[in-house]
């Protein structure tokens, strides 16, 4: 499936793009899986991001393994990450899995999941920047099986970029990666109504 950039933007220095395609060969150093709290890649994007790097199975034991050096224990919370290698992604550029966990709304969305949502995507963009790295993609975190409203996941990942971009370092671009037509077409009209 080949990658269609739907918008570009500059944002404080930093380019944010909104692409239409398949995150687990989208050349960025990093990609980030909407993972649960357990690291168990069971469905949705976490599954696809397990099975593209070798083995649900396989991937979800490595990254359990990780969590307990990483962290220190079986779980993470909002706002927390785990880095694991990309393995057989890497033959498209990409070095790492950053897995951060977004909150569960099913249908709802409230203050306290609003700020979860923050912590979960704010998270990987601070680890990105300790690894170095030049760029990385999001899923739209929380949005799918999670069911909060895609359009809040979009606008507060890209009020995320705009208020980091102005600190960050290594970082040159973010990049927001939808599987499907509709999701990405409600993506980029709300994308267009934040930033013209």
């Amino acid at each position: 499936m080949k990658h269609e950039t739907l918008l570009e933007r500059e944002v404080n220095g930093l380019v944010f793009k909104l692409v239409k395609g398949d995150i687990t060969s989208y050349p960025a150093e990093a990609i980030v899986n909407a993972a649960n709290k357990y690291l168990m890649h069971g469905g949705g994007v976490a599954l696809a991001i397990a099975k593209a790097a070798g083995s649900a199975d396989e991937y979800s034991k490595l990254s359990r393994e990780e969590m307990l050096k990483q962290v220190g224990r079986s779980y993470i919370e909002h706002g927390e990450v785990v880095v694991t290698p990309a393995l057989r992604m890497e033959r498209f550029g990409i070095k790492y899995v950053i897995h951060t966990v977004g909150p569960k709304c099913n249908g709802k969305w409230n203050r306290e999941l609003e700020e979860k949502l923050r912590k979960a995507l704010l998270a990987p963009l601070v680890k990105a920047e300790e690894l170095n790295l030049k760029s990385i993609a999001f899923p739209a975190v929380s949005a799918g099986i999670y069911g909060c409203p895609l359009e809040k996941v979009v606008s507060i990942l890209f009020e995320t970029v705009r208020k980091f971009a102005e600190e960050a370092k290594s970082i040159e671009e973010i990049s927001l990666v939808l599987y499907d037509e509709e999701s990405a077409m409600e993506a980029l009209e709300t994308l267009k109504e934040l930033c013209g």
